[in-house]
């Protein structure tokens, strides 16, 4: 995965974070909505859940969330 600052990864549980409300994000894959994930100590930016994706080989990805790992 490839995120804003570099590598990314797909995690399907993750801790002490909160979220920000939907929105839509087109990439390279198409439509998805996200929420974007920020640390719940700092607010730091750290990635974005994906709540839906509107194409049905993206399917697999709902509910994952995608860590930029150069701010994990």
């Amino acid at each position: 995965f490839r995120g804003y600052h570099g590598k990314a990864a797909l995690f399907t549980h993750i801790f002490n974070v909160s979220l920000d409300p939907p929105c839509v994000l087109l990439m390279d894959t198409g439509a998805h909505t996200i929420q974007e994930i920020t640390c719940s100590a700092c607010s730091a930016y750290l990635g974005w859940k994906i709540v839906r994706a509107h194409e049905w080989a993206e399917k697999w990805k709902e509910g994952g969330c995608i860590l930029e790992l150069e701010l994990v």
